[in-house]
């Protein structure tokens, strides 16, 4: 599911999030990213010397915008826990699936599934929202308060929810070998209250995490 109220021409589907893709390893011959949005971050990677780059997308509307990309190989419209991709086992160097698991009824059987298109020591990155900002704990510890919004890590269309060592049990389970975590704070604030406190409340300042994993 999409949160449908967000156009398409919003920053959310064209932006590239560098703390991410800057957890890929050097080179990917071939990668594949669920929730491609317009196309920006395989584009990224085929100017970066990829030989094929493909990508899912829930939203026909955003997967016609992807499809104008030059670079873009491939553009699959569906949802990815019931699809069947019709590519090879281990044809994959790289996967990609930023702020997309949270969005899944089955996150565990959709990281199997892309486990098998990873070719051996392969890689997944990927961004999650953390559930333990303080935007969320401190009004349910001090108000009761669960409350969903229309955007953010509330997003009325997440449907799990995650925090670092939720994340590494996640990966674990589904047959990877974390290889980071890493924090990511929403503007110079929380960044600068995170350097001010040493990293001390790292995991209540940070709004998501980047992770990588690799098939074992």
């Amino acid at each position: 599911m999409i949160n449908t109220k967000v156009e398409s021409s919003a920053i959310y589907f064209h932006e590239l999030r560098m703390p991410l893709v800057a957890l890929a390893k050097s080179n990917p011959e071939h990668v594949l990213e669920i929730g491609c949005a317009a196309g920006q971050t395989l584009s990224y990677f085929k100017q970066r010397g990829a030989k094929y780059v493909a990508g899912v997308e829930i939203s026909p509307e955003i997967a016609e915008i992807a499809r104008t990309h030059r670079e873009v190989d491939k553009v699959i419209v569906g949802n990815i826990e019931t699809l069947s991709l019709d590519f090879s086992e281990q044809f994959f160097d790289l996967i990609v699936a930023g702020h997309v698991i949270e969005h899944l009824v089955d996150p565990w059987a959709t990281l199997r599934k892309l486990y098998f298109l990873l070719k051996p020591q392969g890689q997944l990155i990927g961004a999650l929202p953390n559930v333990r900002n303080q935007s969320v704990v401190l009004p349910l510890l001090l108000n009761g308060k669960w409350q969903y919004h229309d955007s953010g890590i509330m997003d009325w269309t997440h449907l799990r929810f995650f925090s670092s060592s939720t994340i590494a049990e996640l990966l674990v389970s589904t047959g990877f070998r974390v290889d980071a975590i890493v924090p990511e704070f929403a503007g110079p604030r929380s960044t600068r209250a995170n350097n001010l406190t040493l990293g001390i409340f790292k995991h209540f300042l940070a709004y998501a995490y980047n992770f990588s994993a690799t098939k074992i």
